[in-house]
């Protein structure tokens, strides 16, 4: 009992004196701790008392001078809300008892047919009654507003009876009336789209027949204009003494935009590794491409003049120390060809070489060349670690830019710039060829593979140049 070590302050509403002194007495007499008592005689009293004292029961005569029979209960609830009611009268009819219980008092009571004991176990019951009212209420009023506040569809279905009832969520989110808001299992299932009706049903007998309290399923669901929204759906099983299950409570989210907005990424994200697996394919392509013709255009033309020299001195006796050493110098020539194509296909990081000296034999190399003088400023501080992956990527892009570079800009001058600002790598190459007009020109092969390496490692490019102005290629990736 919540109440036994709380004393209690009770408002007697009793217009005659003798049954006001006899109840008194009572309660007196009875073991609950009785804080106040307070007598009133009629309505208009209580209304003056109701404001400067908090009361935990009153027992109310029915048939006062100004309030009379039910009107009487309904005028007290109404005055005190909280406050458990317990109804007096000079008669002992049923129908009136059970009319005042269900206009809001907790009990009926006799004149002359209770001593304490019962007086005291009818109080006591009372106010707990109410308070169990009052959770119920409070809980409801709950269960309302978050039916409200929340996007999800709430819902109770009872087993045994076959009937549920849906939260407001049906109307706001599906369309539905407040007609449609009792459901049964037929109602359920015409709802759930015909092609994962079947797996529904399955998956949830599946869940009774084992026990299981937590069942959740993925389906579409029919709405008020005849669409289906794809939904998530998230329901408590509850069973019983010998295991049958009798109800389920749970919720429905509509999670179309959801699934929209998935299958929209997961066609962007495919589109992008196709342009990445084409962007591949061609660069791959394009390095074919040049080994064959480095093979064809160097290596093959020396090897064929060496072939000659070599059929020459057959035929030639007196010439073939001279035609030997033409020979062997082409060979040379071969050798190193072979060399510098070996050089550009092999990654700079599978030795010990550093990115550093990487870029520097880069340069020589190109230096060696009369048409273009190529300049390296390495600022990034020794001992920086860039990683072996993201050096090869700059190492190609360098390597892909100074190719384009002596193929097209016909520039003298070329700089490399590799620097760390902030939490950014930031290469820099630029040339004083002929440029050219990057609203007009669409990206080259050798271009679109810098892009595709760049955008790998979530870094950004920009590229200015203008007719006559050379080309600035700028690459930003985070460290």
């Amino acid at each position: 009992m919540i109440i036994t070590n709380n004393p209690i302050t009770i408002l007697i509403v009793e217009e005659n004196a003798g049954d006001y002194l006899r109840l008194k007495d009572l309660l007196q007499k009875m073991r609950l701790p009785v804080k106040k008592i307070i007598h009133a005689v009629n309505m208009e009293a209580v209304s003056s008392l109701i404001s400067t004292i908090n009361f935990d029961v009153v027992l109310l005569n029915l048939l006062l001078p100004d309030s009379n029979g039910i009107d009487t209960i309904i005028t007290m609830d109404r005055f005190l809300p909280k406050t458990a009611i317990i109804c007096l009268s000079g008669f002992s009819e049923e129908n009136t008892a059970i009319e005042s219980i269900s206009l809001g008092a907790q009990d009926y009571l006799v004149k002359g047919d209770f001593d304490e004991k019962l007086l005291a176990k009818t109080i006591q019951h009372s106010i707990e009654r109410k308070k169990i009212l009052e959770n119920l209420h409070l809980s409801n009023e709950r269960f309302k507003f978050i039916n409200k506040a929340t996007l999800d569809t709430t819902w109770d279905l009872n087993f045994e009876e076959n009937i549920g009832q849906w939260g407001e969520g049906i109307i706001r989110t599906f369309g539905y009336s407040e007609e449609n808001l009792l459901f049964n299992f037929d109602i359920w299932k015409k709802w759930i789209h015909p092609d994962d009706c079947e797996r529904v049903m399955k998956n949830l007998d599946y869940h009774v027949k084992n026990k299981f309290k937590n069942w959740q399923d993925e389906y579409r669901f029919k709405a008020a204009d005849g669409s289906y929204k794809d939904v998530f759906s998230r329901g408590y099983l509850l069973f019983n003494h010998s295991g049958k299950a009798t109800r389920m409570f749970g919720s429905t989210t509509d999670v179309t935009e959801r699934k929209k907005l998935e299958k929209e990424l997961a066609d962007q994200q495919l589109k992008h590794q196709k342009l990445i697996t084409e962007t591949t394919i061609l660069a791959q392509e394009k390095e074919r491409n040049e080994i064959g013709k480095e093979l064809h255009d160097n290596i093959n033309q020396i090897l064929a003049t060496v072939k000659l020299y070599h059929s020459m001195m057959r035929s030639n006796e007196n010439d073939r120390d001279d035609l030997l050493a033409k020979a062997s110098e082409y060979v040379n020539d071969a050798i190193e060809e072979i060399r510098k194509l070996s050089k550009s296909l092999v990654s700079p990081t599978l030795g010990d070489i550093t990115l550093k000296q990487a870029l520097n034999d880069l340069a020589d190399e190109v230096n060696k060349t009369p048409s273009l003088h190529l300049k390296l400023n390495y600022e990034v501080e020794e001992g920086k670690i860039i990683g072996s992956k993201k050096e090869l990527m700059i190492y190609r892009v360098v390597q892909e830019q100074i190719n384009n570079i002596l193929k097209h800009s016909k520039a003298k001058k070329a700089t490399i710039t590799l620097k760390i600002k902030g939490p950014d790598l930031i290469l820099t190459i630029n040339d004083d060829g002929i440029g050219f007009d990057t609203g007009e020109r669409s990206k080259g092969i050798g271009l679109q593979n810098i892009s595709s390496r760049v955008e790998f490692y979530s870094g950004k490019l920009d590229i200015i140049s203008k007719p006559g102005k050379g080309c600035k290629l700028k690459i930003t990736i985070p460290c």
